[in-house]
């Protein structure tokens, strides 16, 4: 039979160059507030704005699935709904 680990926090210990052990208190949570960040070093945002932004792959599935089921269901026209999807999201950007 093994020991299954225990789920306590435990506090750590470390070693002296004598020998002895000491406890480490567990570190408390953060007192200070992080300091603002100044304008010109913040990053340019990941997706663009404007004209080139695109609709997510999630966004265009739903609206064809949606124009798909406006349809009736048909089979085999995946391709067609998901190019006329992205027409239409295209155009409403």
């Amino acid at each position: 039979m093994s020991k299954s680990p225990s789920t306590r926090k435990r506090a750590t210990r470390t070693s002296s160059p004598t020998g002895e052990n000491k406890i480490l208190p567990i570190p408390a949570a953060r007192r200070t507030e992080p300091e603002p960040v100044e304008a010109g070093s913040v990053p340019a945002p990941i997706h663009p704005r404007g004209e080139d932004r695109r609709p997510s792959s999630e966004t265009i599935a739903l609206h064809a699935y949606n124009l798909w089921l406006g349809r009736g269901r048909p089979i085999g026209t995946d391709w067609d709904d998901w190019l006329e999807a992205e027409r239409q999201l295209a155009a409403s950007a």
